[in-house]
Parts: structure tokens; sequence; C-alpha cells
């Protein structure tokens, strides 16, 4: 009866383990996923639509207009990256066109923040839940060799096997919504990219034209 009590108690003991982890994992993947969500609908823009509003004002250089049309950047990239671009007009092509890879570089350091946790997150509990589950069949075995299977028969075994393969599912219930999440997030940050690349190119021949236009 001692050596039964032994074993649920240490059965408990890895389950509740391993579950713990998972439900960690489970509350840290849904923090980062709620808060990248939020920051990507906040710097959410349309490039073409934002252009075409300062396109005939930088041609004319009016650079304090196109400031204010700007507004508050509130750390948009793309938005930055056209606050950044007309600051610093005043450069030469080559050195105006390497600050603004240096700064699309930056931005999208920030942009990619607390994705690859998401990626990590995905592979790893799967596995965390696997190692539950044979933690738990080890633990079923060595139950249905003890008096106490011998004198309840197979419900000992069972309950332990239904109680490893918990730990699968919960595995399951983090890595699902994670991996979903994580492929979602790379795809915006790709559109980002893209955009950013678009726009400082724009804004290179737009100023470039400018300048032509004052030497002329």
């Amino acid at each position: 009866m001692e050596l039964g009590l032994g074993n649920a108690a240490f059965t408990t003991f890895h389950s509740s383990f391993i579950l713990g982890v998972l439900l960690l994992a489970s509350l840290v993947c849904l923090a980062f996923i709620i808060e990248r969500w939020r920051y990507f609908r906040k710097i959410e823009v349309d490039p073409e639509k934002v252009l075409s509003k300062l396109r005939g004002t930088i041609a004319s250089g009016r650079k304090e207009e196109v400031l204010a049309i700007l507004g508050d950047v509130d750390g948009n990239p793309i938005l930055s990256l056209i606050q950044v671009a007309v600051l610093n007009a005043h450069l030469p092509k080559e050195h105006l066109s390497e600050i603004l890879r240096a700064f699309q570089l930056r931005q999208r350091a920030l942009i990619e923040k607390s994705i690859g946790i998401l990626g990590t997150l995905g592979n790893i509990a799967p596995f965390l839940g696997l190692l539950g589950t044979v933690l738990g069949i080890i633990q079923a075995f060595r139950d249905l060799a003890s008096p106490q299977a011998q004198a309840n028969g197979a419900s000992v075994v069972a309950t332990g096997i239904a109680e490893a393969l918990i730990a699968t599912a919960a595995g399951l219930f983090v890595a699902i919504p994670a991996v979903v999440f994580y492929n979602y997030f790379l795809k915006r940050v790709k559109h980002f990219v893209t955009e950013m690349e678009a726009v400082g190119i724009e804004m290179l021949v737009l100023l470039s034209l400018r300048r032509q236009g004052d030497a002329g």
C-alpha cells in the first residue's frame, strides 16, 4: 500500500511539473501574441496614401510642411523613415542612402522583437508534452508491477497512461497557436521590411530630383 502511494505521489509530481511548465509557456505565448498584435495594429499605414500627400510638397522643397503633414510618427517605421529622409535631405545621395539603410536595419530589429520567442515556444512545447508522456508511461509500467496493480487490475495502468497523454495534448495546445502566430507575424515583418525599402528608394529619388531642380 505504501508503494502505491509513493508511486502516485511521484506521478503527480512529474505530471504537475510538466503541466505547470506548459501552462507558463502558454501564458508567455499569449502575452507576446497580444503585444505583437497590438504593435502591428499600431504601426499599420498605407505608404502609397502617405506618399501621395507628400510628393508635391517634397518636390517643392517645403520641408516644414512635410514634417507637419507627417505629424507625430510615434515609432511608426515607415513614417519615421520618411521623416529621417526629409531631415537629412541636405546630405549627398550616397550618404543619405546609407543613413536610410541603417535606419531600416534598426527598425527591422524592433519589428522582429519577440517573434523568435513564439517560434521557440512552438518548437519546444511538443517536446515538453512528449517528455511528460514518456515519464507517465514509464511510471505506468512501474505501477503495473506494484502490489496495487495486482489488487486493482488494469485501472491503475490506464490512469497513468491517460495522465501521460494529457501532457502531449497540453504541449500541442501551446505549440499550435504559437506556430500559427509566429508564421503570421513573420509575414507581417516581411511586408513592413519590403514597404520600408520601397519608401526609402522613392524618397531618395524624390529628394534627388528636388536637388536637380534647385541646381537647374
